[in-house]
């Protein structure tokens, strides 16, 4: 079996990514790259890179100074700045370790602004209209296309009337390319979910690692086009929906400017 690793270390490499320590969080993670650092459930890893979506969750969350959310926030890449902006965040993550490094990492002074939530999508729960906005980067693409629908219509419920949702996946256009024909022709016989990725080993640019990756077990890409559909089917309306030009993802990691997509849904009312 590879372990988390073994695989972060083969796609870093494969990035291009350079290799060294992250002292914060060495310890618990085992291994981080420059721009990226190892999450400890086998998940894949956070990149320090923030995109516009991340960013703008951020002003938006410290200008408005109501309850923001971030889900699957790992480390903090979003969560700190958010909490230096002003804002009153809840941070969600599957694995309440990564809740503690985060936790270690904030001001004092901070931390009357932060609530620490462990769950993971689509199990989690928050009561209705409980946030202001939402942010779920890099989460939905380790989900099933069920669970992904389930989960979109919980967190759409969990905004106000008027609240933001911003939402970030990996597509295929990027150290997944090996997908695009199945991908692009699962589209136009208008599968559902044409992402879904089995033996991730497999779709890796160049040879095959000579081990197999076993977790996670499969990845569910997507692009801007299913992320706003999977919006509009929750009841939200699509402001913004777009690929995500990656340019830290260098060597094979990097293909044409679509390496990540994302989205930017409101919920429909008045705030």
């Amino acid at each position: 079996m590879t372990t988390v690793t073994g695989w972060v270390r083969r796609l870093a490499g494969r990035m291009g990514l350079r290799q060294e320590p992250a002292p914060r969080v060495r310890a618990e993670a085992g291994w981080s790259g420059n721009g990226m650092v190892a999450t400890l459930n086998g998940t894949g890893f956070m990149f320090e890179v923030r995109d516009r979506f991340a960013d703008d969750f951020i002003r938006f969350a410290g200008e408005s100074g109501q309850p923001v959310l971030e889900v699957g926030c790992a480390y903090g890449v979003a969560t700190i700045p958010a909490l230096e902006a002003g804002a009153r965040i809840t941070a969600s993550d599957m694995d309440p370790r990564h809740l503690e490094i985060l936790r270690s990492k904030v001001p004092d002074h901070l931390l009357p602004g932060l609530t620490l939530v462990p769950g993971a999508l689509p199990g989690m729960d928050f009561p209705p209209a409980s946030f202001h906005a939402i942010l779920c980067s890099r989460v939905l693409h380790f989900l099933a296309g069920d669970d992904i629908d389930a989960s979109v219509r919980r967190m759409a419920g969990w905004l106000v009337p008027g609240g933001r949702l911003y939402l970030v996946a990996d597509t295929p256009y990027g150290i997944w390319r090996r997908k695009i024909p199945e991908y692009e022709a699962a589209r136009q016989r208008g599968e559902r979910w044409p992402g879904m990725l089995v033996g991730l080993h497999n779709y890796l640019p160049g040879t095959s690692p000579p081990t197999p990756i076993e977790k996670p077990p499969f990845m569910n890409l997507l692009d801007p086009e299913l992320l706003a559909r999977t919006c509009r089917d929750a009841g939200l309306t699509v402001l913004d929906a777009a690929f995500i030009p990656r340019p830290d993802f260098i060597s094979q990691g990097r293909m044409d400017d679509r390496e990540n997509a994302g989205v930017l849904a409101v919920r429909p009312g008045a705030p």
